[in-house]
């Protein structure tokens, strides 16, 4: 392949395809919401015999759902509509980053200056009032495609190498930012792939500047080939690749690396090198990896296992399966560096420190309101970590899952005693104010960064493996696996211990009853773990339910 045909391919970049892990790719141009069924079907017939592919919904929910869903360029939507109106709506979609190039029209019954400031002032990028004129509301429609269009190539560019079609640095950080999050509060498998040009500069030095940045856009083509359609690909850097792999074990992260390094060495054709060869070595490490607590951990192994690489040899795969305390970061010479790099280790140690005074304070000021509430909590969290170690999750997660557990709770502080202490049934109100819990102690967790995780965890401990939990009715695997083992281990110790309003239920009574509600209360992944830990922990169970029940001076209960 020549030199200008190579260099053309950037025309067309990877990042205007907008593939990230979780995107919709399906995406219409007009979303309709206008609660009037003739206005509505005019507005589509208009739309459509103008060539736009169009969908249409009669209330504010609705539109919403179809806004999130198919992500379209322009929304024409009504003043009026029931169940959220067209104001809510639109505030709800200027929150959204990946939205905002979205053109938003309102339609209004009565040209009212006061209500134009509001739209205006909520984010509505133009405004007309009913009756329609055909003209006129398709020039408006066609000024909003365009507005879309402009800020969607001002989008791609910002966030795109403009050598090679991948994306930038700065993106490609953010995606494994978000996919790391991803991957702690769901659970799911993250991999990390590093690739490095070997001896790039002698290419450069060699064969010039021109045949190099043809070099670079030929083997990010190689890359997209041999990854997965919703991996992401990006340059990090000079002659430095990176692929986020979610959902790829290291095994497959490994696997996809060997096609990549094996098809550079055997497939680059580029006529100006005259026959050098190119290669490329490659580091890989994964989110499940137990020296992993963030994507800057993440990004680090990975950089660590590319360098054992160099090291080997180059034009080989390393994992960070083979990055020892040996194999470390090279020796830093300089004592300045060093006396920097203890100076590090001393403020991570020391936040550490303040992390879990803050932890044992939360817990303090909950006991000294309500006792009972603070040892239910010491067993949910016990329970959380015994399912999250039982289900093979990284000792990070686990112990962000502990600690949501041990503060799941925090937000009684502020529900009056004589609702908690209620020896008979809440009243409706009542009930309506002890949901209100899990949101409180997010509220009063939230200037804990460090927390980010937990508060996450706390906030979905309502949510129904069948969906009719809240706060938002997520449903499956949607909801955080934190908050689905929160779920279980949070049922089962209520359900053991006494309550001032119920006796407490045998072991056997609780497994049975969270057996009974697998596939609709509970994930059926989470009950099973936890009855499996009952017939190994059996002992140490009936231990912790005893001891509850002694240290709140109750009668045992019959284990």
């Amino acid at each position: 392949m020549g030199l200008r045909s190579i260099l053309g391919q950037r025309a067309t970049p990877r990042a205007n395809k907008a593939r990230s892990w979780g995107h919709v790719s399906s995406q219409c141009d007009i979303c309709i919401i206008e609660h009037d069924a003739d206005d509505r079907k005019l507005m589509q017939g208009m739309l459509s015999q103008a060539g736009y592919d169009c969908i249409s919904v009669h209330d504010g929910d609705g539109g919403w759902e179809c806004i999130k869903q198919y992500k379209p360029k322009v929304i024409v939507c009504d003043w009026t509509l029931p169940k959220r109106s067209g104001l809510a709506v639109c505030r709800k979609l200027r929150e959204k980053p990946d939205l905002a190039s979205t053109f938003f029209i309102m339609v209004a019954p009565s040209d009212e200056p006061q209500s134009r400031d509001v739209a205006l002032e909520s984010g509505v990028d133009d405004y007309f009032i009913k009756p329609l004129d055909r003209a006129s509301f398709l020039a408006r429609v066609r000024v909003g495609r365009r507005m879309w269009e402009a800020n969607d190539r001002l989008r791609c560019a910002a966030i795109t190498d403009g050598l090679t079609g991948l994306y930038n640095h700065d993106h490609l950080t953010g995606v494994i930012d978000r996919e790391m999050n991803r991957s702690r509060r769901y659970g799911h498998r993250l991999s990390f792939i590093m690739l490095d040009l070997d001896f790039f500069k002698a290419v450069n030095d060699t064969y010039g500047h021109l045949v190099g940045n043809a070099t670079l856009v030929e083997v990010a083509r190689i890359i997209e080939q041999n990854v997965r359609e919703f991996d992401t690909v990006g340059r990090f850097g000079g002659e430095e690749f990176a692929v986020v792999a979610p959902e790829a074990s290291l095994e497959d992260a490994i696997a996809m690396s060997q096609r990549i390094r094996r098809s550079v060495a055997d497939t680059m054709n580029i006529p100006e090198l005259h026959g050098h060869q190119v290669t490329i070595s490659i580091g890989v490490a994964t989110a499940d990896d137990a020296r992993v607590r963030s994507s800057a951990d993440l990004l680090d192994l990975a950089d660590r296992a590319l360098y054992v690489a160099k090291r080997a040899g180059r034009n080989q795969v390393t994992s960070a399966l083979d990055v020892t305390d040996a194999e470390n970061h090279i020796a830093v010479e300089h004592d300045e560096i060093e006396a920097l790099r203890r100076r590090v280790a001393v403020l991570v140690t020391q936040g550490k420190e303040v992390y879990m005074q803050s932890v044992s304070s939360l817990v303090q000021a909950l006991e000294e309101k309500d006792p009972f509430t603070a040892r239910h909590s010491q067993n949910v969290a016990y329970y959380c970590e015994l399912i999250g170690s039982y289900l093979g999750h990284s000792e990070s997660l686990i112990a962000s899952v502990r600690n949501a557990g041990l503060l799941h709770d925090l937000g009684k502080v502020g529900i009056p005693d004589r609702i908690l202490v209620k020896p008979t049934e809440l009243s409706a109100l009542e009930t309506t104010v002890m949901r209100q819990v899990p949101e409180i102690s997010v509220r009063i967790l939230d200037h804990l960064r460090i927390l980010d995780s937990e508060m996450h965890f706390i906030r979905h401990q309502s949510e129904y493996f069948d969906g009719s939990g809240f706060p938002d009715g997520l449903c499956g695997k949607q909801i955080p696996i934190g908050s689905r083992i929160i779920l279980v281990a949070n049922a089962f110790d209520a359900m053991s211990t006494d309550r001032v309003y119920r006796p407490s239920s045998s072991i056997e009574e609780s497994a049975a009853e969270l057996r009974r509600a697998a596939g609709t209360q509970f994930d059926p992944r989470v009950v099973d773990a936890l009855l499996t830990l009952i017939k190994t922990h059996r002992r140490e169970i009936q231990h912790r339910i005893k001891s509850t029940a002694a240290s709140l001076r109750l009668p045992a209960p019959a284990v």
